[in-house]
């Protein structure tokens, strides 16, 4: 898998955990130019709304988590565990802790992948010295693609959002299982056919999220032990330390460059 659909599937992975991260103030600009949604049934904005409320006070989300990766073209499975981090606005750590290790890191400017089995750090700069660093991961003002973490109206600007009956009737768990369908035209629709979302609606806090990517391939992961505003280590967001004999790849962000295209 390349590394910018490796990235993209992670990111949009811790990002169902994070649905209920506020924000921030809408765009009035942006909201005054964008064509209106349709409206969506109101057993989905009952979700949409009790996500949004219960995000507002999240400063910063710890979990651990199971992933499946299901390769069907190939008929093959892959299943790993790991830990993820975050605080708002702009943090993000995550890593697997089963072999081979691999962690990844954003503070705001930077991406850092540290990746034990080849001794590499492959360092993704986002944001230049001299640029602002990335405000949230709000949809339009970061290159990630994340569809979680947002406002409700930003989420229902870029999907079409259903609930899925079935699902939600053969959960043991007796979750809300949303179902977001990337609009045409959306750099997500050009990689992912839905994303399944299930919501623990005690917490009003996804513990699950399932992603169908356009290559056939089918990602689950189920996040757990969840602790919400629990005290961070700053420098779990920093450079990550390794051995001085590992190889260490930079790729900077030119001058010019579009914020759209400094994905790796």
């Amino acid at each position: 898998m390349k590394m910018k659909q490796t990235l993209t599937m992670l990111l949009l992975m811790w990002s169902g955990l994070l649905a209920v991260t506020y924000a921030g103030e809408p765009n009035t600009e942006t909201e005054k130019t964008a064509p209106q949604a349709p409206s969506p049934a109101p057993e989905v904005i009952e979700v949409l709304d009790k996500m949004d409320a219960a995000g507002k006070d999240v400063r910063t989300v710890q979990s651990q988590f199971d992933y499946e990766l299901n390769q069907t073209l190939y008929e093959d499975v892959q299943k790993r565990h790991g830990n993820l981090s975050y605080q708002t606005p702009n943090l993000l750590r995550f890593e697997f802790t089963d072999k081979p290790r691999e962690t990844f890191i954003f503070d705001g400017r930077t991406l850092y992948h540290k990746k034990e089995a080849t001794k590499q750090l492959i360092l993704w700069e986002l944001r230049r010295p001299q640029d602002p660093p990335v405000e949230s991961f709000e949809l339009g003002k970061t290159p990630f693609p994340l569809p979680f973490g947002q406002r409700k109206e930003s989420v229902l600007k870029s999907f079409t959002v259903s609930r899925d009956a079935e699902a939600e009737t053969a959960d043991k768990e007796k979750r809300s299982v949303l179902v977001l369908v990337p609009k045409p035209d959306t750099n997500l629709a050009r990689d992912y056919t839905r994303i399944l979302l299930w919501v623990d609606m005690t917490s009003c806090l996804p513990t699950r999220a399932r992603l169908f990517d356009t290559s056939e391939n089918i990602t689950t992961v189920d996040f757990h032990h969840i602790e919400i505003n629990k005290d961070v280590n700053p420098k779990d967001f920093g450079c990550p330390e390794m051995p001085g004999d590992w190889e260490v790849i930079a790729h900077p962000k030119e001058e010019g460059e579009k914020e759209s295209t400094a994905q790796p």
